[in-house]
């Protein structure tokens, strides 16, 4: 009789993970990549989840204008996806990952602080997750 409250918790938590149904991504990057398999998500998701980190780790150290950024971004790019088949397969694609790191950083050429490395690691993880 005791141990039939715990029970009852137990499946009471099992059953909540069972029909926890995932969040659909949502956004522009997600809509450019609604027809893409999952394969392909997650190679765009890796693409910005290793440039985010890369940014993370220098804070302004190296990349210290977001020109130099905007390089490093534009060459990482190429090497990344130039010669695979992503290039051109999903059209709208590279205005939608435009459009969600616009959200997060401007287009001037300022020098990257503390903040705005952060602000710049913010919108390349908001491009990895609607690659979910």
């Amino acid at each position: 009789m005791k141990h039939i409250p715990l029970a009852l918790a137990a499946i009471l938590v099992a059953a909540s993970f069972v029909g926890s149904p995932r969040p659909v991504a949502s956004g522009p990057v997600a809509s450019a990549l609604s027809s893409a398999p999952s394969t392909d998500r997650a190679k765009v998701k890796a693409i910005y989840r290793a440039l985010g980190d890369l940014m993370a780790r220098d804070s302004g150290r190296l990349i210290t204008t977001t020109a130099a950024w905007r390089a490093i971004y534009q060459d990482a790019l190429r090497l990344a996806v130039g010669g695979t088949d992503l290039v051109g397969k999903y059209p709208g694609l590279d205005r939608a990952v435009e459009e969600t790191l616009a959200k997060h950083y401007a287009l001037d050429n300022v020098p990257v602080d503390d903040a705005l490395a952060k602000q710049i690691v913010a919108a390349c993880r908001a491009v990895e997750r609607q690659c979910e």
